[in-house]
C-alpha cells in the first residue's frame, strides 16, 4: 500500500475546555508523548512516513510540534466545518494514492495499525476500509450498521444502540481517493459543511460502492472527547 497518511487535527475541541483553551486536542499528552506524536510514531513504525496533518485551531502549535516530520495542510474554515471538510483539504496532498486516514484525537495500541494494514491488503473491490470495534457501544459513539458480510450500510451517531454492529474507530484506509473525494465534494456542495466524514461514507455505501468494516479484534483504542476519556487513555496506554 501507499506510504501516505492524513491526520485531521483542526477542531476547537470545546468539550475539553479548559485543557484546550490554548492547546489543540491532538497536542494533549498521554504519557510522555502527545496524541499526535503517538500517531506519527506508530505510523513510522509501519513505514508510513509521508504524513499530512490538517490543522486549523492553533495550527502554529501543531507546526511547531511536528517540524519537518509532516506536511501541515491548512484548514482556514475549521470553525465552520467538521472532519469531512478537513479531510477534503488533503485532496491534493494524497492525489490518487491509497492512504491511511486518522482522526487526531485517538490513542491506540501498538498492533492496531499493522494488523489493520494486513487485513486491508486483501481489498477485493472496496474503495474504503473502516477499522471497526464490533460489539456493544453507547449513544455517543459513531456507530455502524453492516450487512451480513461486514460491509457498511450506514454510520452515524443516531443509529439505535440496539441496532448497531459496533463503532468506527476513526481510522480508515482509502483505496480509491478519487471516488471518496468526489463524494465528499458533492456532499459539501449540496448538503452541508458541518457533517461528519461518515455521512459521505454512508452515501458511498448507499450508491453501491463497497465500504468494508474490518474488526479491531479486541485491540484497545480510545477516542478523546472528554476529560474522562483522556484520563482513561492515560490509564490504558501510559499507566
Amino acid at each position: 500500500m501507499s506510504r501516505k497518511a492524513v491526520i485531521v487535527a483542526a477542531g476547537l475541541s470545546s468539550r475539553l475546555y479548559p485543557l484546550t483553551a490554548d492547546t489543540p486536542k491532538p497536542l494533549l499528552s498521554v504519557g510522555n508523548e502527545t496524541l499526535l506524536e503517538r500517531s506519527l510514531r506508530l505510523l513510522r513504525a509501519c513505514d508510513v512516513d509521508d504524513v499530512g496533518i490538517v490543522a486549523g485551531y492553533r495550527a502554529d502549535a501543531v507546526r511547531d510540534l511536528v517540524g519537518s516530520t509532516a506536511t501541515i495542510i491548512s484548514n482556514p474554515f475549521y470553525r465552520h466545518c467538521n472532519n469531512m471538510g478537513s479531510l477534503m483539504m488533503a485532496r491534493h496532498f494524497v492525489g490518487d494514492d491509497t492512504f491511511v486516514y486518522l482522526h487526531g484525537d485517538l490513542a491506540y495500541g501498538e498492533r492496531i495499525l499493522p494488523d489493520f494494514f494486513r487485513a486491508s491488503e486483501a481489498r477485493d473491490s472496496s474503495c474504503l476500509d473502516l477499522l471497526t470495534d464490533f460489539g456493544d457501544t453507547d449513544e455517543e459513539a459513531m456507530k455502524v450498521r453492516t450487512d451480513s458480510r461486514g460491509r457498511l450500510v450506514e454510520s452515524n451517531k443516531s443509529i439505535p444502540v440496539s441496532e448497531a454492529a459496533g463503532e468506527w474507530t476513526g481510522i480508515a484506509i482509502v483505496h480509491d481517493p478519487r471516488v471518496v473525494f468526489d463524494e465528499i465534494d458533492r456532499h459539501l456542495m449540496t448538503r452541508g459543511l458541518d457533517d461528519y466524514d461518515t455521512a459521505a461514507f454512508t452515501s458511498l455505501a448507499a450508491s453501491g460502492r463497497e465500504v468494508r468494516c474490518i474488526p479491531t479484534n479486541g485491540q484497545q483504542w480510545k477516542e478523546i472527547d472528554t476529560v474522562e476519556d483522556l484520563e482513561a487513555a492515560r490509564q490504558t496506554f501510559a499507566p
